[in-house]
């Protein structure tokens, strides 16, 4: 259960297992590495599978900091490992962190796979994601160790709310999603502070100018149900990315690797193998 503690001070959890070209998988706001189960499984025996828990999130400790803090510290973890060049998996707010790390380190990365991810999750004039700044705003508040509970003061019920919502129903019906809802529960509660920051980075962030900056292969993969990553703002990115690959999930909301472990699987190891 291998941990480091970056320049910055700030304690990392991290797991690393399998060998061959390395791989490394970065969970979204909310999740933690435990999310990649089925695709650390997928993977080890042809990769070098590398998890991390951000910040304030699963095992990993917390202290502010921002979208370049996070890069700046993946990118010490990785060169730690001894590794020179390697694949990025990213899930929702860890695909922010991606072109971070991209930008930080073009040459090192050799794919990128999203998945619930885009440049910039808020919408704007003749952009259509599927976030309002209002409701981020709310969200956010409701997180705040002031709030009576009423309206948030116990966080855990509005993050479980949350998290409900970025699956479809014909998700939360399946047998699938009892594990999905076991692992969440047997998992402690994202540290509130950390819930926040990232709401914040979340909001502020427009990486829309990278787009054309990004040289290796790129996949973006989305549930064609996803209400954050809906498919006009993919419509967007495909007529700005024009040599990124384009995977709809059908049916799935905003996780579908948890959901359709199998699909998804196949998906990302056809990307990994091209």
């Amino acid at each position: 259960m291998p941990f480091l503690t970056t320049d910055r001070g700030l304690r990392w959890h991290y797991e690393t297992i399998g060998s061959g070209d390395a791989v490394l998988f970065i969970h979204g706001f909310g999740g933690s590495g435990r999310w990649w189960e089925g695709q650390e499984e997928f993977l080890r025996s042809g990769y070098q599978v590398i998890i991390v828990d951000l910040p304030g999130h699963g095992q990993s400790a917390w202290m502010p900091v921002t979208l370049n803090d996070l890069a700046v510290d993946l990118r010490q973890i990785i060169s730690g490992l001894g590794i020179s060049h390697f694949n990025v998996v990213a899930s929702s707010f860890g695909g922010l962190i991606a072109f971070e790390l991209h930008r930080m380190m073009p040459e090192a990365i050799m794919r990128v796979s999203f998945v619930g991810a885009i440049p910039k999750f808020t919408r704007a004039s003749g952009y259509p994601a599927g976030l309002d700044i209002d409701k981020i705003r709310t969200l956010s508040s409701q997180f705040d160790a002031s709030a009576p509970l009423s309206t948030g003061g116990d966080y855990g019920a509005i993050f479980d709310i949350f998290f409900r919502s970025l699956f479809t129903m014909r998700e939360r019906d399946s047998v699938r999603f009892q594990w999905v809802k076991d692992m969440r529960d047997s998992e402690p509660l994202p540290q509130r502070e950390a819930l926040k920051c990232f709401l914040d980075i979340l909001e502020k962030t427009d990486l829309r100018g990278r787009l054309a900056g990004v040289i290796c292969p790129v996949q973006f993969v989305t549930g064609s149900d996803d209400h954050i990553c809906p498919q006009p703002v993919m419509v967007w990115v495909a007529q700005h990315f024009v040599n990124a690959r384009f995977d709809v999930m059908q049916g799935c909301g905003h996780l579908p690797f948890l959901t359709e472990l199998d699909e998804y699987n196949d998906l990302l190891e056809d990307f990994l193998i091209k």
